[in-house]
C-alpha cells in the first residue's frame, strides 16, 4: 500500500474552493526541490507552490514554450519564482572575505 497521500503534488486554489488541482509543470528548485505551476480548472487562477522532492513520486514536466498544454501565465510564474529562489540561495551565502 502507498502511503503517500498526494503522489502529485496536488494543490488547493486559494481563490475558490477546489481541492486537488495538479500542477500544469514544474521546475527543479535544486537537487532537493521543485516550484510547480498551477491554474485552477473551476475559476482559472493561476499560482506556484514549492515542494520538496519526495521519492518515487512522479515529477511533473517542465514547461516547454512550444507545447499547446502548457499555459504561458502558469510557465511565466514558475521560471520567475525559479529565478527569485536562484537569488535568495545566492544572496544567503556567507561572504568568504568577510572577517
Amino acid at each position: 500500500m502507498n502511503d503517500d497521500h498526494n503522489p502529485l503534488y496536488a494543490d488547493a486554489c486559494e481563490n475558490c474552493p477546489t481541492y486537488d488541482v495538479f500542477p500544469e509543470s514544474a521546475l527543479r528548485d535544486g537537487a532537493e526541490g521543485i516550484i510547480a505551476g498551477y491554474r485552477c480548472p473551476n475559476c482559472r487562477h493561476v499560482w506556484t507552490c514549492g515542494w520538496r522532492i519526495v521519492p518515487g513520486r512522479a515529477i511533473p514536466p517542465e514547461p516547454t514554450p512550444d507545447s499547446p498544454i502548457f499555459n504561458r501565465h502558469v510557465t511565466a510564474r514558475i521560471h520567475e519564482q525559479a529565478a527569485i529562489a536562484r537569488a535568495r540561495k545566492h544572496l544567503s551565502r556567507p561572504d568568504p572575505d568577510a572577517a
